[in-house]
């Protein structure tokens, strides 16, 4: 993103010293990339972007990558004219000019993509050279595979074609990274390209694409696609080894050994995070964050291939900062509630993250597919799994005692994000609920303040008014809104936290959740009304419900894909 242009009065490293430290260290933090970026900055029209242009002008990789990557973060429209001068001069070498394809397209100039071929000296070789360059980045990591994939998806399909046709003639095995997640949530026609491409690239790719293909077959609700799938794998595994399918993800994973699994508690709207990572043979971690929702599947997917244990552990501390706290879980228990809600997706046709099918055979891997087992977290059999939806109880005294207690789940922080939605259905109870009370008496509640014994009792009668007058809106709402299609998803919903609870050791609060969904059940025989988490969810939302009435007006809803960008891009990654 591009920076201010102030001048600082005395600047510190000569614009030289930067490029060069840019240029050939690989550990610049964060922090210090930062005040690299800012001083450039400050000099950019003096200088510094002409030297950040002469560094594209070598043939030195790492100056090229280093240049690249301070035009992402400085140049503006105010740079466009200047950088499409660089692209039409014929010394300036076609890799280059290509390097810059992707900040021209961000910045809007009709030189992106196709319109910058008719400037390369040598377009058939510098294509080529650049699809190479794609497949060593795709070699390299899973990100790398991603921001391909997200280019190759906003294609139009004769080029995607052209792209799979090309794939598939290159002979390469790293081919193989970016045709396997294009078999997911692609057109039949697009898939079949796919399916060819594979079996052209034969034995080279085998154990990546013989365990991909008995997936799609086993997935897939394409009959032709099926069938199509199932005739390649029956040719490729003519001519490879019995045992390739196994094979096929242990080479993925030999350098890779489980370190952490981690699950947040579910939210009020129903969405989870599930975290994994994994160590890596530096002692660095590799992690994946999936974001689930119990209505939609696997709803986003994030990724990360290198970071520090102790980014790890910050990134942890920063979720519970803000209020997503989570607990450490078995890789394997992990793994079944991404797996159950990918079944979930496929059931109600969503689609699936693109980073999702990227890093699918880590997300999915058994444990039994990791070459050193002593390193591999020790799951239980599946079986003996945690249950992932707590057993239903039955409406005894007991439970029917801490059914009363049910208001207290919103004394849990867990809790707080627990409302009805959508917020507009209540518009109407909102009115009146409030209409009841004064603005500064539901934003700061009468005090113990003693007063005379005649107003005492007047503000005493005053009071219970209000009460009754309070209990008529809830009434109506909970009788207007909270029907049997809420309750059962609620019952399951409130289960489900439950066993979340009881997982963490927290067995107290695990009872009153599974008690309160026992009372949610439609054929509980308890009136919704009558349920003191209920009147507590609907008084709750309905006095929360201004601000979030605004906070949806101004656009900054909770419907987006993630309420916290665990592993978001930054500089120098």
């Amino acid at each position: 993103m591009p920076r201010g242009r102030d001048k600082h009065e005395t600047p510190q490293e000569s614009i030289d010293s930067i490029l060069l430290a840019v240029s050939r260290r690989e550990d610049i933090d964060h922090e210090t990339l930062s005040h690299y970026f800012d001083r450039l900055d400050e000099e950019w029209t003096q200088g510094a972007r002409e030297k950040v242009l002469h560094l594209l002008r070598s043939h030195d990789v790492s100056a090229h990558t280093a240049a690249i990557l301070i035009l992402s973060e400085l140049a503006t429209d105010f740079d466009l004219e200047e950088l499409e001068d660089f692209v039409t001069d014929p010394t300036v070498s076609d890799m280059a000019k290509l390097a810059l394809s992707p900040i021209l397209k961000e910045l809007g100039s009709e030189m992106a993509d196709e319109g910058l071929v008719e400037y390369l000296n040598d377009p058939a070789g510098a294509m080529l050279r650049m699809q190479m360059n794609l497949l060593e980045l795709v070699g390299q990591s899973e990100k790398g595979v991603e921001s391909v994939l997200e280019d190759v998806a906003s294609m139009p399909l004769e080029r995607k074609m052209a792209f799979i046709n090309w794939l598939g003639n290159s002979n390469d095995p790293r081919a193989a990274k970016l045709l396997i997640p294009l078999m997911e949530n692609q057109a039949g026609k697009v898939v079949l390209a796919v399916l060819e491409a594979l079996e052209q690239l034969g034995a080279t790719a085998a154990t990546q694409t013989i365990p991909a293909l008995n997936y799609l077959v086993s997935t897939t609700s394409n009959r032709q696609v099926k069938q199509q799938a199932r005739a390649v794998l029956g040719r490729l595994m003519m001519h490879v080894s019995p045992d390739i399918e196994m094979e096929g993800n242990v080479v993925a994973l030999q350098h890779l050994h489980p370190y952490q699994a981690r699950v947040s508690f579910i939210d009020g709207s129903g969405g989870q995070m599930v975290l994994l990572s994994w160590r890596r043979p530096d002692g660095r971690l590799k992690g994946v964050n999936v974001f689930i929702h119990d209505q939609w599947g696997v709803k986003d997917c994030y990724g990360i291939d290198d970071m520090e244990l102790e980014r790890w552990v910050e990134l942890i501390n920063e979720m519970q900062g803000q209020g997503f706290g989570s607990f450490h879980v078995s890789f394997e228990y992990g793994r079944a509630l991404i797996i159950e809600h990918r079944a979930l997706s496929k059931r109600l046709r969503h689609k699936l993250p693109i980073a999702y099918n990227v890093w699918r055979p880590l997300i999915e891997a058994r444990p039994e597919e990791y070459e050193d087992a002593q390193h591999a977290e020790q799951a239980p059999p599946e079986e003996a799994l945690p249950a992932v939806v707590a057993e239903p109880l039955t409406l005894d005294e007991k439970t029917r005692a801490l059914v009363a207690k049910g208001a207290d789940l919103y004394k849990l922080a867990e809790f707080a994000s627990w409302m009805f939605d959508p917020v507009a259905r209540l518009e109407p109870y909102i009115n009146r609920y409030w209409s009841t009370h004064s603005a500064q008496e539901l934003l700061f509640p009468p005090t113990t303040k003693r007063k005379r014994r005649g107003a005492s009792e007047e503000q005493e009668k005053l009071q219970q008014e209000k009460q009754v007058q309070e209990d008529v809106v809830l009434n109506e709402a909970i009788d207007e809104l909270i029907d049997e299609q809420w309750q059962t998803l609620y019952e399951t919903r409130l289960r489900k936290q439950a066993a979340l609870f009881a997982y963490a050791e927290r067995k107290k609060e695990a009872r009153l959740m599974n008690a309160v969904a026992a009372a949610l059940h439609p054929a509980s025989g308890i009136p919704a009304r009558e349920q003191p988490f209920v009147r507590m969810l609907m008084k709750t939302s309905i006095e929360q419900g201004p601000l979030r009435m605004m906070v949806e007006a101004l656009g900054s809803g909770s419907a987006g894909p993630l309420p916290i960008a665990l592993f978001g891009d930054e500089p120098g990654e």
